[in-house]
């Protein structure tokens, strides 16, 4: 049965434009039972006899005398229960770190499940003791232990050990000025992997000579394994002198904290070890399986809207850049779509990827609520057009929102019935008051899922 009823995403915009927003409703829902983490696990593990079925390979079980279970991201627990549900006989421990205190109620699931608590997007000192606890309640491991894992996105705020020297707050400055400046998230992960224990690898080499099964579901453009939750058990190809080289791409040099700036110049002079590299992973016994992707989400939302009347396109799945050039360039795309208005089927535009912000001012807000925001003046008027901006996961930013929609006339009510200038909400950084007060905002709580954002543009 489907886990995301269309009714989860509906507000006031959505509600006004009638049957339009109702299939985007659906449209949407679409899109995340997709990436339904318990169903993609579900579709690459099974057990058979004695054999555990691992993305189409078959891996004895009597070669093992323990199994381990270790969850990291914002769907680590439904990926969990879906491993227990399936072989929880067989788990002899089972540990997932997450973030959404509602996941907590799975504590102590089949007897075997510990569920920790962390932060994101910024780790805080629950991130660093649940890391620490997993480390610790997983034992030494032998040849014949295998640990399944169970990866997404969030992980690397999620599960982190700085390196010796790195204080917690200043892990949290390093990342909160790459946020406010703009870096992607390859980016920020890159400085974070050569920051931590337990990145880039260094997980995998803490675990040997133990047998390591990886689920990973991406919230990244590319589905680059280094990148997602920062590549606990994938080789990394970055090195200490990307890291630094992003740090100069920000002007960060005299900004970051002393002990990051120390890391990273030990780590360039090769005082530090670098994260794992292929020649070294290759020695290890680490499979890695993705399982859910943007691509799969963004598929099945064209369906979808192919199945209610539309023609759909996705236009991308790696989309990037700052919210204030994609705003833009999205207002062209509409304007040449809307020349064809009404000589063929209504449109579903469709477009994935991560949007970013340069964080100037004091306001609250996110990449999607601030995209939506950037967009709206240029909507005025277009009669017929939906747009809707939208994070997988439920949270965009560090709000309650988890995106926002808008229409010809979310420009009007902020103008006339709530004497909003615009303007002045762009340059502060303050999508969120705006967006909330004209019934914008799309509120469906942490969804357990994570396939990063997924854009929508309806013409009807």
């Amino acid at each position: 049965m489907p886990r995301f009823a269309p009714e989860m995403f509906t507000n006031d915009v959505l509600s006004r434009n009638g049957q339009l927003g109702r299939d985007a409703c659906e449209v949407m829902a679409a899109a995340l039972n997709a990436v339904d983490p318990y169903q993609c696990v579900n579709a690459h593990l099974s057990l058979k006899g004695n054999v555990l079925e691992i993305g189409g390979e078959g891996l004895a079980l009597e070669q093992f005398d323990r199994i381990f279970l270790v969850g990291i991201g914002k769907a680590s627990v439904p990926m969990a229960l879906a491993v227990l549900d399936q072989i929880g006989a067989r788990i002899t421990q089972a540990i997932a770190v997450t973030k959404d205190a509602k996941f907590m109620a799975q504590d102590g699931y089949a007897g075997k499940l510990a569920v920790l608590q962390g932060a994101h997007p910024v780790p805080d000192e629950r991130s660093v003791t649940a890391t620490q606890k997993v480390l610790e309640q997983i034992p030494a491991h032998t040849e014949r232990d295998l640990v399944l894992m169970a990866i997404s996105g969030g992980g690397s705020a999620l599960f982190t050990a700085p390196i010796a020297g790195i204080a917690l707050s200043d892990l949290q400055a390093v990342t909160t000025l790459l946020l406010r400046s703009g870096a992607d998230i390859q980016e920020i992960n890159t400085v974070r992997k050569h920051l931590d224990q337990v990145k880039g690898g260094r997980l995998a080499a803490l675990w040997a000579p133990a047998q390591i099964q990886t689920l990973i579901l991406s919230d990244v453009i590319g589905d680059d394994l280094d990148m997602i939750a920062s590549g606990p058990t994938a080789a990394d190809p970055t090195t200490f002198s990307d890291a630094w080289q992003i740090v100069q791409k920000y002007d960060l040099e005299k900004a970051i904290p002393e002990s990051i700036a120390r890391v990273l110049k030990l780590g360039l002079e090769g005082d530090i070890p670098e994260s794992l590299k292929p020649v070294q992973m290759a020695g290890l016994k680490v499979e890695n399986h993705l399982i859910g992707t943007n691509q799969l989400s963004a598929e099945a939302a064209a369906q979808r809207a192919k199945e209610l009347g539309y023609e759909p396109k996705i236009l991308t799945t790696t989309l990037t850049g700052l919210t204030a050039d994609v705003s833009s360039e999205l207002l062209g795309v509409i304007d040449e779509e809307l020349k064809f208005k009404g000589k063929r089927k209504p449109i579903c535009l469709i477009l994935g990827g991560e949007t970013t912000v340069n964080v100037t001012g004091a306001g609250k807000g996110g990449g999607n609520q601030d995209l939506v925001l950037r967009m709206t003046p240029g909507l005025e008027g277009k009669e017929g057009v939906l747009l809707i901006s939208l994070a997988t996961d439920g949270e965009d930013g560090p709000t309650d929102a988890a995106g926002a929609a808008s229409d010809a006339n979310v420009l009007r009510d902020g103008d006339v019935r709530w004497g909003m200038e615009i303007d002045a909400y762009i340059k502060n950084n303050n999508a969120y008051a705006y967006l909330e007060k004209t019934g914008a905002l799309l509120r469906t709580g942490a969804t357990g899922t994570n396939v990063n954002d997924l854009i929508f543009i309806f013409i009807s």
